[in-house]
């Protein structure tokens, strides 16, 4: 069975260690619902057809399942349980399954959740974040040329995230732009910032948050031999992969190089080159060495 949970049950979070047993299918799931921020550490999750929460997605037992029952408050013959346990539609990406999930079935309580995302609305409420950037923002001169490059000055290393995918399912009308997707025995290379929320702000609007093109999520980064939680973005409405254009693959070869592997700098110009050629690349890497 399948339980989608979207509060502090998330990895890294206080309640997690309640699916030890558990087997991971998503962490970017998502169903359709209304989270609030509620009355304690854990959010609140209420029906509404016209909002989304994302959460993690997981293959429990009955006896993990009985053990969420304790910890929600749960009691089948109860109709005022503090959460009521229900089966819903939940989605990865675009692809339905069946799970249960803990709904609050009384007057809401505090402010709606931005983002319908648990994990990014805890750590927008750190002063100082960890931005994992795997696209063109890795560019300083594409910050430069913003006059926004000393809010990216913090640069913490290479971060490497496993069990995903680099993509170019953002179109736009001259090409694709990057995304992050799961995927097993895969990983993107990265840089890791430390940023404050003026640059935020601009990633917000340079990454098309406002403009629904990309939403915030929270991933697991490898740093310094060390996992670290960072935020990062990924496209909403995810499309098949189309060639980017030259310029916006300059910005991730160049940027990435002084900081990324070898082994995925050579794998980054053999997909520009072979698997979604990019005219102009081949004589930019020529001028470059």
């Amino acid at each position: 069975m399948k339980v989608f949970v979207y509060g502090s049950l998330c990895k890294s979070l206080e309640n997690h260690h309640y699916l030890k047993d558990a087997k991971l299918l998503s962490e970017h799931a998502w169903l359709y619902g209304e989270l609030f921020s509620g009355f304690s550490y854990y959010p609140l999750l209420v029906k509404n057809p016209h909002a989304k929460t994302f959460g993690e997605l997981y293959e429990i037992n009955e006896n993990t399942l009985n053990k969420l029952d304790r910890l929600e408050g749960f009691n089948q013959s109860d109709p005022d349980s503090l959460f009521q346990r229900e089966k819903a539609t939940v989605f990865i990406e675009d692809q339905p399954l069946e799970a249960y999930t803990y709904y609050f079935p009384h007057q809401r309580k505090g402010a709606p959740v931005p983002h319908g995302n648990w994990k990014v609305a805890r750590m927008l409420k750190q002063k100082k974040l960890k931005y994992f950037a795997f696209g063109s923002c890795m560019d300083q001169e594409r910050f430069r040329s913003g006059k926004v490059d000393h809010l990216f000055k913090n640069v913490l290393g290479c971060g490497k995230l496993d069990g995903y995918d680099l993509t170019f399912s953002h179109h736009k009308h001259d090409g694709g732009r990057a995304d992050i997707i799961e995927k097993q025995g895969t990983r993107v290379e990265g840089i890791v910032y430390e940023i404050s929320h003026e640059a935020l702000h601009y990633l917000y609007k340079r990454e098309g948050v406002y403009s629904n093109g990309y939403r915030p999520v929270v991933v697991e980064v490898e740093l310094n031999n060390q996992l670290v939680s960072a935020l990062s973005f990924t496209v909403i409405e995810k499309d098949t992969d189309l060639t980017p254009p030259l310029h916006y693959a300059r910005e991730i070869h160049r940027g990435g190089s002084p900081y990324l592997s070898a082994d995925y700098i050579e794998s980054l110009e053999k997909r520009f080159m072979e698997d979604l050629p990019v005219k102009g690349f081949e004589k930019y890497l020529s001028e470059m060495k």
